[in-house]
């Protein structure tokens, strides 16, 4: 390789003592300075140097901390992201997250019960079901994002939650690596269209079937899909599941999502729903929730709220669905 001695594009002096203060916080000690001038001068692009001191214990110790916060939601706490501009902004700022949909999780959800939380982004409802269903019961949180998955782990650790296990990977009918779309300041994530070979995205996950993994459950009370319009997916890879146990149900449901990132309409997805049960109720978030007995009915409820947030066709809303294993 040619060597980048005299080359402007390496690192120089001042760079590796702006990185010290910028990214370690302090000034260059001297053997730090030292042995970062030998290695780095001549031979390192910036964004190289600054990948490396990135890279070091003392950094990521620095940062760690910062990174994860805990949000104190009374009877547990909840450890969020410094750098999500989504979730964990609102719960930081409200200490609450879709208040709609934690009423209803709170009215089915009893002592002892087992609920799996599909799409668990930073653990706001794995949580709450894990004070909720108590020591006796049993949480699976699904999620495929490691930032989220860090931070799950953190309030599991923290709060003593040792009912609570996580599956790193997305819920679908197929098992394989699929394509995410994630920004660095959110922690939400959907699938993409896309095979190996195609372009690859910022993040790759591994896909697997709930059917396959979650086979041993001996008892199955509650779960929640919340997917990004994948929705339809992880439920086809779960019908033995639900089809075994007959769980409520709690799920998004997003139209423009299912156009953009599946194959389907969201209204085949909606007829999944009432193949299982004969009523879904649609939780709103500013008025009385509304129980609906056809497709045509929910898409009209969320017409409804789309004019009213004023979204253009981006809205979503979130369903309930009583099979009827229990009041």
């Amino acid at each position: 390789m040619r060597s980048m001695q005299g080359n402007p594009d390496s690192v120089t002096a001042e760079d590796i003592r702006h990185a010290y203060r910028l990214l370690l916080g302090r000034e260059p000690d001297p053997a730090g300075y030292a042995n970062h001038t030998k290695a780095a001068i001549g031979r390192l692009r910036p964004t190289d140097f600054a990948r490396s001191i990135m890279a070091s214990d003392e950094y990521r110790s620095k940062h760690a901390h910062s990174e994860m916060l805990p949000v104190d939601l009374g009877d547990y706490s909840l450890y969020v992201s410094a750098h999500d501009n989504d979730v964990s902004a609102e719960i930081s700022q409200r200490r609450a997250y879709e208040p709609y949909v934690e009423k209803m999780l709170r009215s089915v959800t009893r002592k002892g019960d087992t609920f799996v939380d599909i799409g668990a982004n930073i653990g706001y409802f794995t949580a709450l079901a894990a004070h909720l269903v108590g020591a006796d019961g049993r949480v699976i949180a699904w999620e495929p994002l490691d930032k989220n998955v860090q931070l799950i782990y953190a309030t599991v650790w923290e709060n003593g939650f040792g009912n609570v296990t996580v599956y790193p990977f997305a819920a679908s009918s197929e098992v394989r690596l699929v394509p995410m779309i994630s920004s660095p300041l959110s922690s939400n994530a959907g699938i993409r269209r896309g095979e190996i070979g195609s372009q690859r995205t910022r993040v790759i996950a591994q896909s697997q079937r709930l059917d396959d993994q979650l086979a041993h459950l001996d008892r199955l009370d509650v779960i929640k899909f919340d997917i990004e319009g994948h929705e339809i997916h992880a439920w086809r890879g779960a019908e033995r599941l639900l089809s075994r146990h007959r769980p409520h149900v709690l799920t998004e449901f997003h139209p423009r999502c299912i156009r953009s990132n599946t194959d389907i309409e969201p209204v085949d997805y909606l007829r999944v729903l009432f193949d299982y049960a004969p009523r879904v109720e649609v939780l709103h978030r500013n008025r009385n929730n509304v129980v609906c007995a056809t497709p045509d009915e929910i898409m009209r409820e969320w017409q409804c709220a789309d004019e009213e947030f004023a979204m253009d066709g981006g809205m979503h809303i979130d369903l309930y669905i009583n099979p009827g294993s229990r009041t």
